[in-house]
């Protein structure tokens, strides 16, 4: 996602190992949706650790989940453990692109 914005933005890809900062400038209302439940689901977390009807710990995985692109420090420990786990990085990688297939259009 993040590598994306960069593209857009400069024509050439960013390394990999150079965590990108998303300027609000440069989202798109994808990512102000994202955001928005990322967000949403982390009050819902916070809610669940307090309350017993809830499931805080999932909700704030959800959160962290839909948040990773736009935190550096998120991305910076997603290196870390690419290079201490590749195999794992891959497998990832390959669900990655199985559940986002891109139109012709977009790319």
């Amino acid at each position: 996602m993040v590598n994306e914005h960069v593209k857009r933005k400069s024509g050439a890809a960013q390394t990999p190992a150079q965590p990108a900062r998303i300027r609000w400038s440069d989202m798109t209302s994808r990512d102000y949706l994202r955001v928005g439940a990322g967000i949403f689901f982390f009050l819902l977390g916070v809610a669940g650790l307090v309350l017993p009807i809830l499931q805080g710990v999932l909700f704030l995985i959800v959160s962290a989940i839909l948040l990773a692109p736009y935190s550096v420090w998120v991305q910076k420990q997603l290196l870390k453990f690419e290079a201490k786990f590749p195999w794992i990085a891959d497998k990832a990688r390959g669900i990655t692109r199985r559940w986002s297939k891109k139109k012709p259009a977009d790319e």
